[in-house]
């Protein structure tokens, strides 16, 4: 491993030599510049770990040379040497980016203890950086394996179950069939579970903001309540709308917030009691477009509620055990919202259902206009 690399700018060749001298006791590779533009050159050059910069010089001085460095690559610790050592410089330096700053005079021993305080930041914020990207290699590895080696297979299983079930392949006697249709209601857990883990793995937070766009709430819900018609239909679960037409756009990924309003709404026919109601509504509040998801099913105790967005929790009340679920659905939504630059709020109580409200951040062009839109969906 190479040793650090370390700047010296300094327009008095005494105290470069000298820092010099004293940085080689570190067993560390010093250079030398005399003038904040030729301390800029050699970085364009060659990299650095830690660059020594003095706070007073003609023509640019190491506030520049500091805020230049940080534009340029904001990684290498730097650390401005002042004669002017105040509490006001020293705050002024560390807003422009500097890690540290050594007032003159200073002994050899103070240098090499900032140095080497400079020198561990560094290297810390290196095996970070080393973790996070080897993080999001496992993480794309995930995905392909989860996609290829196992929905793949599973699907295949599922299909096969299928044509037994339909009795193509033969006719099967009541324990067989039961057993297969146990084993179908497995199997759809399983696939439900890994479509979650790959939702979760796919959505990521910059490429959602890439994406996000002035565009209709209602576009969405619409979308949303398309796939959960039969559903609502099944459980007698009416469902009513009501998005004001003259509502804002807001910035938005549809197809990540239709997964996310999608999640909510499910859950809302879910875990509702038979011949329940699903209230959705959205108004504009100061800066922010609000879309509620309202139900009248099993709710949530209060001591539960800071944990409903984790990964994997589930409730535990007893009525939510019984229906099938992962556990990731929440934190699908929390994760989609927050990519949004949005929150999401939680009123609950046991027995008296929930409401979820998403806040999302209003266009600022609003070129939409008309009556407030009322939709009305009762299950047969």
């Amino acid at each position: 491993m190479e040793p650090p690399k370390i700047l010296v700018i300094d327009d008095e060749e005494i105290s470069r030599i000298s820092c010099e001298r004293i940085l080689r006791r570190l067993g560390v590779r010093v250079q030398l510049a005399a003038t904040g533009r030729a301390g800029l050159d050699i970085l364009m050059r060659e990299p650095h770990d830690l660059v020594l910069v003095d706070f007073k010089m003609p023509e640019m001085d190491g506030m520049e040379v500091t805020r230049r460095i940080r534009e340029f690559d904001p990684e290498i610790v730097t650390i401005v040497i002042t004669g002017y050592a105040t509490i006001e410089s020293a705050v002024t330096v560390m807003k422009e980016g500097a890690y540290d700053y050594l007032p003159k005079p200073f002994t050899p021993d103070e240098l090499l203890i900032v140095v080497k305080r400079g020198l561990e930041k560094r290297r810390l914020d290196q095996e970070s950086k080393a973790l996070r990207e080897e993080k999001e290699a496992m993480e794309r590895n995930f995905v392909t394996l989860v996609s290829h080696q196992l929905r793949s297979p599973l699907s295949a299983v599922y299909q096969y179950i299928e044509v037994l079930l339909s009795s193509i392949a033969g006719e099967l006697n009541a324990a067989q069939q039961e057993m297969l249709e146990r084993i179908r209601e497995r199997l759809d857990g399983l696939l439900q579970l890994t479509n979650d883990w790959l939702d979760m793995s796919r959505i990521q937070a910059g490429e959602i903001v890439n994406r996000l766009k002035a565009d209709s709430v209602m576009e969405c819900v619409k979308s949303a309540l398309s796939a959960l018609e039969l559903a609502a239909q099944q459980r007698q679960i009416k469902i009513d709308v009501q998005i004001p037409g003259d509502l804002p756009p807001v910035h938005l990924d549809r197809d990540t917030l239709r997964e996310a309003l999608s999640n909510l709404i499910s859950n809302a026919i879910k875990y509702n009691r038979i011949g329940g109601e699903v209230r959705i509504r959205a108004e504009e509040r100061d800066d922010w477009v609000v879309v509620e998801c309202e139900d009248t099913g099993f709710g949530v105790d209060e001591k539960e509620i800071p944990f409903i967005f984790d990964q994997f929790y589930r409730g535990k009340a007893r009525e939510v055990r019984e229906q099938q679920g992962t556990g990731l659905g929440l934190a699908i939504v929390h994760r989609i919202v927050r990519a949004h630059g949005g929150k999401i709020e939680v009123r609950s109580q046991p027995g008296k259902g929930s409401t979820f409200s998403v806040y999302l951040n209003r266009a600022k062009d609003n070129g939409s206009s008309g009556q407030p839109e009322h939709v009305a969906m009762k299950a047969l």
